[in-house]
Parts: C-alpha cells; sequence; structure tokens
C-alpha cells in the first residue's frame, strides 16, 4: 500500500504540470462552452414541455461530460502509461522492483481516474447553472454520478490498450472509441451492450426522469437496458477488472523495449 501510494504522489506531482494543467482546463471548459454555445444560438421552443427541454439539455450534457470530456481526459493520462516509462527509460527500474510493475500500473490508473474525474465533474457542474435544466438537483447528481463512473471505466479500458499497443496507444485507443464505443455502442444489435458508453447510458435514463414521448419511443430501447440499476453497475464493474487485469497480466509476461521499430 506505501509502495502504491508513493507511486500515486510522484505520478500526480509529474502530471501536475503547466501543459498538463493547461489540457485540464481545456477538459473542464469543454462542456461549459458547448453549453454556453447552446443556450446562446438555440432558441427555446414555443410551448415545449419543460421535461421535454430537461430530457434533451440533461442528454447533451451527457455527452459533453461523462461521455467526450471523461474521454479526453482518460486519453491524455491514461493511455501514455507504458510508452512515457519507455520513452524515459525508467520501465527496468520498475520491472526489476518486487510488484514494481503492479504499482505501476495501478498507480497511473488511479491517477487517470483522479485527473478525469476532477476535470469532468468540474465541467458539469459548471454547465448544470447554464443550462436550461430545471430539475438541476435530479440531473446534476445523475450526471455527476455518471461522470465519476465514466472516469473509472475508461481510465482502466486506455490503460490496457496502453500497455497492448504502447507505441501507438493513442491512435489505438481513438480508433477503438470511434469504432466500438461511439458506433457500435449506439448500433442496435447485442454488440452494443458490450461497450461502456450502453452502461453508463442505462444508468442516465435510470436515475433521471424523462420525458413521456421519449420514454415511450422505440430509441431507448436501442440505446438502454431497462434492467436495473446493479446490474448496470455489475457489469461496469466486471469491464473495469476485466480492463485492469488484462493490463496486468500484459505488463507482467510480455518483453517491452524502447527502441524505435527501425532498430529492432
Amino acid at each position: 500500500m506505501n509502495k502504491l501510494l508513493a507511486v500515486y504522489r510522484f505520478e500526480m506531482k509529474r502530471i501536475l504540470t503547466p501543459g498538463r494543467s493547461l489540457w485540464w482546463l481545456l477538459v473542464v471548459a469543454f462542456p461549459v462552452s458547448i453549453t454556453i454555445l447552446m443556450e446562446s444560438f438555440i432558441p427555446a421552443p414555443q410551448g415545449a414541455d419543460p421535461q421535454d427541454i430537461d430530457t434533451a439539455f440533461t442528454i447533451a450534457l451527457y455527452f459533453l461530460g461523462p461521455s467526450i470530456a471523461c474521454m479526453l481526459g482518460a486519453l491524455l493520462t491514461a493511455a501514455p502509461s507504458v510508452a512515457s516509462e519507455l520513452e524515459q527509460h525508467s520501465w527496468i527500474y520498475f520491472a526489476t522492483r518486487p510488484n514494481g510493475l503492479f504499482h505501476l500500473v495501478m498507480g497511473k490508473f488511479f491517477v487517470a481516474v483522479t485527473w478525469t474525474a476532477s476535470a469532468s465533474l468540474l465541467g458539469v457542474a459548471l454547465s448544470l447553472p447554464i443550462s436550461r435544466i430545471q430539475s438541476t438537483g435530479e440531473a446534476g447528481m445523475a450526471l455527476l454520478l455518471v461522470a465519476l463512473l465514466s472516469s473509472v471505466g475508461y481510465s482502466a479500458l486506455y490503460i490496457m490498450i496502453g500497455t497492448l499497443f504502447p507505441q501507438r496507444a493513442m491512435v489505438f485507443c481513438v480508433a477503438y472509441t470511434g469504432a466500438v464505443e461511439l458506433f457500435m455502442g449506439f448500433f442496435p444489435a447485442v454488440i452494443n451492450r458490450l461497450t461502456v458508453q450502453y452502461r453508463l447510458r442505462s444508468l442516465l435514463f435510470h436515475w433521471t426522469t424523462q420525458s413521456e414521448a421519449f420514454r415511450d419511443s422505440d430509441v431507448l430501447k436501442y440505446v438502454a437496458s431497462t434492467e436495473g440499476v446493479l446490474l448496470q453497475l455489475l457489469w461496469l464493474a466486471s469491464f473495469t477488472a476485466i480492463f485492469l487485469s488484462v493490463a496486468l497480466a500484459t505488463v507482467q509476461v510480455r518483453e517491452f523495449t524502447a527502441a524505435q521499430e527501425t532498430d529492432v
């Protein structure tokens, strides 16, 4: 535990540089700025049901905060977890320490969760008062909880991809996100139930009150599950455990090298 805490503290100090702090502020500002633009340029429909407006803006804030902002935050912190150590030639020092690689991976995972969650939670909290959501208490609590779970899930996912493809971690993370999480996550088939996005959306719809028109539409059954909250949490916990297990197993059995591909 002391070694894990030492890695966490060291990585937190290393990540709190002016450049990373600027990126953190940009992740915070992303949902806020888009919400301001929506308020400025999208006129309020006359005679619209307030519940319909709440549903529309809740879904919009979900995509801005727990979805895109969390993905971006995890991409910047979790994806290069192995590549950064290889570039700095510090991998061998962790590999030769007892449980060094375990502490490294888990320490970087907790740092990524902290960095991503703090940025996305603050971004959502600042966006709520600007939006047209009237039931800010219910929607705010649901969005904040989903953002926290999203930070955990995507940090574990990108840590796994970063260990499997350290030299091309960013490329593979972006490709996976676009092809699986964003495309297949909305594809009306069984495959979308195996994505983090599907489980996060299901929790959001369980924790918020949707408009009657949206709740009764055929679209809902393709984008969210009507099963219980505990089952959705179990799915997310299982995803996180699998991602971290694969990452930990990979760093233990794979021989990483810092050499360029042309030099091997």
